[in-house]
This record gives C-alpha cells, sequence and structure tokens, in this order.
C-alpha cells in the first residue's frame, strides 16, 4: 500500500490562497453594492415613469376638456365651405329665378 504524504502547501501557495480568496471576498462585496446602488436607480426610475404617467393622463384629460371647449380651425373651416356652397346654390337658384320673369 502506498504511503499517503501530508504535503503542506508552502507559504507562497498560502499567501497566494489567502490574496485570491481576499480579491473574491472584495469582488462579492463590490458586485453586492453595486446591485444595491441599481436597485436604487431602479425604483427611482419607477418612480419617475409612475409620475408621468400621471402628468399624461392628466393632459389627456385635458385635452379632452379643450376639445368640448374650443372650435379647431378645420372643423370651423368645413362648415365655413359648407355655408358658401349653400349661399353659392341660393344664389344661382335666385339668378334663375329673376331671369325668368
Amino acid at each position: 500500500m502506498p504511503q499517503e504524504r501530508d504535503v503542506k502547501p508552502s507559504v507562497f501557495e498560502r499567501h497566494m490562497q489567502t490574496g485570491i480568496q481576499v480579491l473574491l471576498v472584495g469582488l462579492i462585496f463590490w458586485a453586492g453594492t453595486e446591485l444595491v446602488q441599481i436597485g436604487r436607480q431602479s425604483a427611482v426610475l419607477e418612480e419617475r415613469i409612475a409620475t408621468q404617467g400621471l402628468t399624461l393622463q392628466q393632459m389627456r384629460q385635458e385635452l379632452r376638456g379643450w376639445n368640448d371647449t374650443y372650435y379647431r380651425k378645420a372643423d370651423a373651416q368645413r362648415e365655413l365651405d359648407e355655408i358658401e356652397n349653400r349661399i353659392d346654390s341660393l344664389d344661382s337658384r335666385v339668378s334663375a329665378i329673376e331671369s325668368v320673369q
């Protein structure tokens, strides 16, 4: 049966392992703090989005109110054109009646 040897790591290996462990702990700590910071930023962004949503909803309600209050130029022009067409039609009918007499 082969004899098992207890191999102790050298001083350099122990220092290297300690350094790697410290580095890993540092990286884990850094990753944790970054995740916390990202979580905070995400919460701030969610709050801003919610505020923007409310503002947008209020603006839509105001716009609906304005549609009831104000007369749009396109609607006014369309109705004015209809009235002018009716006046022209009546004018031509009157002219036709006057020419018959």
